[in-house]
């Protein structure tokens, strides 16, 4: 069981009709993360293959070029799976402002922001007569 502190800002929920609040998204790290409470399953999903993920749930209801998926949902789902999408997309915003982690910039500036041990022989330790 995960607990956020500090509340659910940032967290989309997306599950069966059953269980609406089963699967967890929120954005960290430039990436896109899921939890699913039925199962304890945990994983990330790249911005890309997220964004894939949505438009084919976009296209299911038919909102693409095809229109054979037409009525084939009540009008509850259809509204709760775009309401799904539309917050899916302010959730691909801000992990895009988090930056892409397979990105060399992304890379070097978090490289940067890690911090430095540094091990220094003191004068105790390293005996008489030893000269720096």
């Amino acid at each position: 069981m995960t607990i956020l502190i500090g509340g659910q800002h940032g967290v989309v929920y997306f599950g069966p009709r059953d269980n609406h609040e089963a699967v967890r998204w929120w954005a960290e790290r430039g990436q896109l993360h899921w939890e699913d409470s039925r199962t304890n399953g945990y994983g990330t999903v790249s911005i890309k293959e997220f964004l894939l993920r949505l438009r084919g749930i976009s296209d299911m209801l038919s909102n693409g070029k095809s229109k054979a998926n037409e009525g084939i949902m009540h009008a509850d789902e259809v509204e709760r799976h775009m309401k799904f999408i539309e917050e899916a997309v302010e959730l691909v915003r801000k992990a895009k402002e988090q930056g892409d982690p397979s990105d060399v910039r992304v890379q070097k500036h978090a490289a940067q922001n890690r911090p430095v041990t540094m091990v220094m022989p003191s004068s105790i330790s390293a005996g008489k007569g030893v000269a720096f």
